[in-house]
């Protein structure tokens, strides 16, 4: 008799986990299994001599292109001119005078291929003498 109940019981949990196992796979969005965003490399923090007020200094961005930054104040920065290499795009985030700038650059037809810029003005010390440049490469 033990043997015929766990033949029934098998009988009826096999198929109820079947089905289970068919939603589960079913409400699984495909996006989610094959989506990935760019794998990106450690920032990279260099010191730069400040320009001085009213003056600019070009950056070169990894193989991306270049970005020229206008010292406004011991605080900010503005990005007066970017340009982007052969085969790049480049995408100026913020444009008006900040404390932080950023410039993205991405190759064309490889979105995962990134090199972005980041600047601000280091205020240990004495302030407005030193830029931070911050480069972080991805693919």
């Amino acid at each position: 008799m033990a043997i015929r109940q766990l033949f029934l019981s098998m009988r009826t949990v096999l198929p109820i986990a079947a089905v289970l196992g068919g939603m589960t796979v079913a409400a699984t969005p495909a996006a989610a299994s094959t989506a990935s965003g760019p794998n990106c490399g450690p920032k990279s923090v260099t010191p730069f001599q400040a320009p001085g007020m009213n003056k600019t200094e070009n950056f070169t961005v990894g193989d991306g292109g270049t970005v020229t930054l206008l010292q406004k104040s011991n605080t900010k920065l503005k990005v007066t001119e970017a340009n982007a290499d052969s085969g790049w795009k480049v995408n100026v985030v913020t444009s008006g005078a900040t404390t932080r700038p950023h410039v993205g650059f991405q190759r064309v037809g490889v979105p995962a291929d990134q090199e972005r810029f980041w600047a601000r003005m280091n205020t240990q010390g004495t302030p407005g003498t030193v830029i931070n440049v911050v480069i972080q490469s991805c693919t």
